[in-house]
């Protein structure tokens, strides 16, 4: 992510250093010289790379940070005299970040935020502000379970020795959208997606409250609870909302695109 986004300061009009594993510059003679830190580095090691840094921070700097959890990357450098505006851009390095979201968590802004979020708006992307917990419960839902439910459908298909090329011959282009979607995920760096599992302190409860529902739902399952199962599902809908009717509008057309490019797959074969 730090690759992806130096271009974009440059292009507008910023000079930017990088240190890292492979550089010559060092971590502490890089804050030395900057007015801005961007922490972009492994979730693990963010805490301990901000506490190695912290000597080295002046209070008219602004620091910030690239990572998918934010309670305590922002904590760390709130210990710091600088400014704070913890950052987290929700996706991975892609050809333009045009589209895209971007979380800020402004505990100390200082007066950097109106830049900092300028930044970000000037290059397409959209901006939403939070607090450090409100972002972390959001993204145990977005990342931590739906990466969770991904890993163990994987790890199912693999135990169970599932016929993936099989599979995908027989099922309709809703489901080939869910295969990709899964796939995408797992093709992914697994240290990137274990770090975020395990570092997001909020991921626990929703994963386990996600689990006791499983746990129910199988019980009715083998119960054979005809009422009980159609109860579950109901209730589970209702609180879905209206969001049902416009998510099935967006995922009609994801569907239509998916059944346009297999058609264009038995075509070229």
């Amino acid at each position: 992510m730090g690759q992806m986004f130096k271009p974009l300061f440059e292009t507008s009009g910023h000079r930017v250093l990088v240190s890292g594993l492979d550089t010559e510059l060092g971590n502490a003679e890089l804050v030395r010289s900057v007015d801005m830190v961007i922490f972009a580095v492994p979730v693990k090691d963010t805490l301990a790379v901000i506490e190695a840094v912290a000597p080295h921070v002046r209070p008219e700097q602004l620091l910030s940070d690239f990572t998918s959890v934010k309670q305590e990357p922002v904590t760390a450098m709130l210990a710091t005299p600088a400014s704070v505006i913890g950052c987290h851009p929700i996706f991975g390095p892609l050809p333009t970040p045009q589209g895209q979201n971007v979380a800020l968590c402004p505990e100390r802004p200082g007066p950097f935020l109106n830049w900092y979020r300028g930044f970000f708006e000037s290059h397409g992307m959209r901006v939403v502000q939070l607090a450090p917990r409100e972002h972390d419960e959001a993204m145990a839902f977005i990342q931590g379970l739906t990466h969770f439910l991904n890993i163990a459908f994987a790890s199912t298909l693999k135990s169970r020795a599932a016929d993936l090329d099989a599979l995908l011959r027989i099922c309709s282009p809703v489901y080939r959208v869910f295969f990709a979607m899964l796939c995408r995920i797992l093709s992914g760096d697994p240290e990137l997606y274990g770090q975020i599992q395990i570092t997001n302190r909020e991921n626990r409860p929703v994963i386990e409250s996600f689990l006791a529902n499983g746990a129910e739902l199988l019980k009715l399952v083998e119960e054979e609870d005809w009422d009980g199962i159609y109860r579950h599902i109901e209730s589970a809908a209702r609180h879905l909302g209206d969001y049902k009717d416009k998510a099935r509008e967006e995922s009609d057309f994801l569907i239509d695109q998916m059944r346009r490019l297999i058609d264009e797959g038995s075509r070229d074969s």
